[in-house]
């Protein structure tokens, strides 16, 4: 009787049958899903329907995408460097190979698709003519790649009613061609013809994808309210009480600390303090003079020009009670 395999549970025959059986690279399927004016467009330039809902039983070759997350470096602490996510990036290209059949179909599929991207416009193909651009909304469509495994069609008897039968499907979002290969043809040995479509997408989606949306869970991170660390220093620039005074007036803040409360407030005291800095005041109990279409710099000569008066004033006043009393 053979044995565990060292370090796990499993016999080598339970392993084999619980994680041998892994996805082979020759079960896949990919299909074009035309908008309705490409559509039209392509069957007025004599492409076959049943090529235009079947041109992915020609494809011979093609990948599963990638993507990556684009990070930048945070130095919130000394001899420290964080990464933290701000985009992610896709290839936003994907290079399917197809068989050209006898009647040769699929090529001028591909090329009535790629005219109908930038037309041609003049009279005469061969005379003066220019290409124009066509609108995004009508070239673009979806492609879909399914890939599956051998157990696809199979029966529940094989598989088991509570087994799910492996398989993946990523939908590229707003396709379209960008480059149709060259086909060689020679003298030599005949060969299958094939080439190569590379289409541009702006990024794909699973079969398993989700959507989040902002007004439910994790919200505060949609609106910048969320406090990364909870344990973060007060001199952590992460820190909401000491990044800017929106931060300072938030109530989504995760700071639990004993004196909390006692920061919160004083902080606020501040808020005020530095808000009425270099504010101009009205009279006691009066709310403020200026206006809205003065300027400080009217503001201040009107203030001298006062004061200049309140001073004349005085003097006179002065001059005339001394007068007053050398008369009498």
């Amino acid at each position: 009787m053979a044995g565990n395999i060292p370090g796990t549970k499993y016999s080598t025959s339970k392993f084999l049958n619980k994680f041998g059986n892994l996805a082979q690279s020759s079960q896949y399927r990919s299909h074009i899903a035309f908008t309705q004016n490409l559509y039209n467009a392509l069957v007025a330039n004599d492409v076959p329907r049943l090529l235009l809902s079947e041109a992915g039983m020609l494809c011979k070759a093609t990948s599963l995408p990638g993507s990556a997350i684009s990070t930048h470096d945070v130095r919130d602490f000394y001899g420290v460097v964080q990464k933290s996510a701000y985009m992610r990036q896709f290839d936003n290209t994907i290079d399917l190979t197809f068989y050209i059949d006898s009647d040769y179909q699929i090529l001028y599929m591909f090329e009535a698709w790629m005219e109908y991207v930038m037309p041609l416009m003049g009279k005469n193909p061969k005379g003066i003519a220019y290409y124009t651009a066509n609108y995004p909304d009508n070239y673009r469509s979806e492609l879909y790649l399914y890939k599956f495994n051998k157990d696809m069609d199979a029966s529940w008897a094989t598989v088991g009613p509570f087994d799910k039968r492996g398989a993946i499907v990523y939908t590229f979002l707003n396709i379209f061609p960008v480059n149709i290969s060259a086909a060689s043809v020679s003298y030599d040995p005949s060969q299958n013809l094939e080439f190569t479509v590379t289409f541009s997408y702006e990024r794909y989606i699973t079969d398993k994808t989700g959507v989040r949306d902002p007004g439910m869970m994790g919200a505060d991170s949609y609106f910048g309210n969320s406090q990364p660390v909870l344990s973060a220093p007060r001199d952590n620039p992460s820190n909401p009480f000491d990044r800017s005074s929106r931060s300072l007036e938030g109530s989504g803040s995760a700071f639990n600390e004993a004196d909390g409360k006692n920061s919160i407030r004083k902080n606020q005291d501040r808020i005020r303090e530095l808000r009425e800095i270099n504010q101009e005041q009205g009279e006691p109990g009066q709310p403020n003079q200026a206006l809205k279409d003065v300027s400080r710099s009217d503001i201040n000569t009107q203030r001298l020009i006062n004061q200049r008066n309140t001073s004349s004033g005085t003097l006179s006043g002065t001059v005339n009670s001394s007068i007053g009393e050398g008369l009498a």
